[in-house]
C-alpha cells in the first residue's frame, strides 16, 4: 500500500513538471522579439473627432441648407392658406398654383406649394387652372414635374392626356421619357400604335385626342 502511495506521488510529480515546462515554452514563444512590433488593435476607419474641419471625406454627407427668412416667410404664407378656414379649398389651390408657379420664388418653396396644390386642386381646377402653367416652358424642374405625372396618374382619362401633352412638350431627359410612357399608354387604341411613333407624331395625335 505505502509503495502504491509513493508511485502516485512520483506520478503526480512529473504530471506537473512537464505540465510547467509547457506553460513556459507557449509564454517565450508568444513574447515578441527584440525590436518587433507588438499587435495593434484594428480602429474603425470613422474619424472620431468631435472637430467637423478634421472629418473625412467620406464622412460627410450630402449638404443640406437651411432656410432663408424669405423662403421661411413663404412657408408659413402657405401654412395661413391651409389652416385659415375662412379660405376655400378652391381659392387655396389658386393661392398654391400661383406661388409653385412662379419663378421668383425658390425651388424648396415653390416644391412646398406643389404639394399642397395638387392635394387641392379638383378635376375642373386642374383643368382651367394647372394645365395652362404645364405647358410653360423652363418652368418646371424635373423634380416638381415628377410629382405634378404622379399626380396626372389620379385623373380622368383626358386630363391625363391634355396634362401629359402640356408637360411632354416642355420637358427634357428623364422627365420627358416618362411623360410619354403615360401618353402613349393613353394613346393606345384599336389601329394605333403610339410606340413606334415620333415625338412629333406623339403630339399631333394627343392634340387631336383633346380637341
Amino acid at each position: 500500500m505505502l509503495r502504491r502511495s509513493k508511485v502516485l506521488l512520483l506520478a503526480g510529480i512529473l504530471l506537473l513538471t512537464a505540465s510547467g515546462i509547457l506553460v513556459w515554452k507557449n509564454v517565450v514563444l508568444s513574447a515578441p522579439s527584440p525590436g518587433s512590433r507588438l499587435p495593434v488593435s484594428v480602429e474603425k476607419s470613422r474619424n472620431r473627432s468631435s472637430n467637423p474641419s478634421q472629418a473625412t471625406p467620406a464622412q460627410e454627407g450630402p449638404a443640406v441648407r437651411s432656410r432663408t427668412a424669405q423662403e421661411n416667410n413663404d412657408v408659413e404664407t402657405i401654412s395661413g392658406w391651409l389652416a385659415d378656414e375662412s379660405v376655400t379649398p378652391e381659392v387655396a389651390a389658386e393661392k398654391l398654383w400661383g406661388m409653385a408657379s412662379d419663378p421668383a420664388r425658390s425651388v424648396v418653396v415653390r416644391d412646398e406649394a406643389l404639394t399642397h396644390a395638387l392635394n387641392l386642386t379638383d378635376d375642373e381646377t386642374f383643368r382651367s387652372k394647372a394645365i395652362p402653367l404645364l405647358g410653360k416652358r423652363g418652368l418646371w424642374p424635373d423634380a416638381m414635374g415628377e410629382k405634378i405625372l404622379d399626380d396626372l396618374y389620379n385623373r380622368p382619362g383626358d386630363l391625363k392626356i391634355s396634362g401629359s401633352l402640356a408637360l411632354f412638350q416642355n420637358s427634357t431627359g428623364d422627365l420627358h421619357d416618362n411623360v410619354r410612357t403615360l401618353l402613349v399608354f393613353e394613346l393606345g387604341g384599336p389601329g394605333a400604335d403610339p410606340e413606334e411613333m415620333s415625338d412629333s407624331e406623339v403630339i399631333r395625335l394627343a392634340s387631336e385626342r383633346v380637341k
